[in-house]
């Protein structure tokens, strides 16, 4: 991609679309979390850890980007400001919004509620990879296996599975919620990705859709 066509979005419009990413993450966290049908892998694990520590589901995301960052750093994946900006403000808007969300019973609103927060995760996701300004610690991980050689797809599975693994040790949220975020994320991140680092016009749009 030319340098003309990566200059196409300015530094204040990534940015905002970074804290959009940011709040959008959050919010279909919460959503997932208050719905209790399921969470995704890194949120399994950070709903078990949470209630283990006794401290916010937030908070202990801060925790667990901090030691996903240290795998990023060793897959040559450094974090930016972007990046730590993310971590941190993911994990406020975690509390935040489990703070002000229902826990309503009914199961048709637990579902519009897991289908609002997939959809609203992986637009954000993509947003935030899309900005070049330091995507999720997650992700650059997922980015790091893809540099390796190893496609988006089964990046995120690998990911995935170990962070599965370690919730279900802690006693985490799982549920069918959490098999549907596994066996999508890869696939559709794999096809949001590029096209939404085009639209920003930056260099994560050389990612191979595989």
């Amino acid at each position: 991609m030319s340098h003309s066509t990566e200059r196409r979005r300015g530094l204040a419009f990534r940015w905002t679309a970074l804290v959009a990413s940011v709040t959008g993450i959050g919010l279909g966290i919460a959503l997932m979390v208050s719905a209790r049908l399921g969470t995704a892998p890194a949120d399994v694990m950070t709903t078990g850890g949470a209630a283990k520590l006794d401290i916010g589901v937030g908070t202990m995301g801060w925790l667990t980007a901090a030691v996903t960052t240290v795998f990023a750093v060793l897959l040559r994946r450094p974090p930016q400001w972007g990046t730590i900006v993310g971590a941190v403000g993911v994990g406020q808007a975690v509390n935040w919004f489990l703070e002000v969300l229902p826990e309503p019973n009914a199961m048709g609103i637990r579902v519009v509620m897991v289908v609002a927060a997939l959809a609203v995760v992986y637009t954000a996701i993509s947003v935030g990879v899309a900005t070049n300004l330091g995507t999720g610690p997650i992700e650059l991980v997922m980015l790091g296996l893809h540099d390796r050689g190893l496609p988006l797809q089964a990046s995120r599975w690998v990911i995935e599975a170990v962070l599965l693994g370690a919730g279900i040790l802690l006693s985490g949220q799982f549920g069918v919620v959490t098999v549907v975020f596994v066996l999508l994320t890869g696939p559709v991140l794999s096809r949001t990705i590029p096209p939404t680092a085009r639209f920003m016009g930056t260099s994560a749009a050389t990612l191979a859709n595989e």
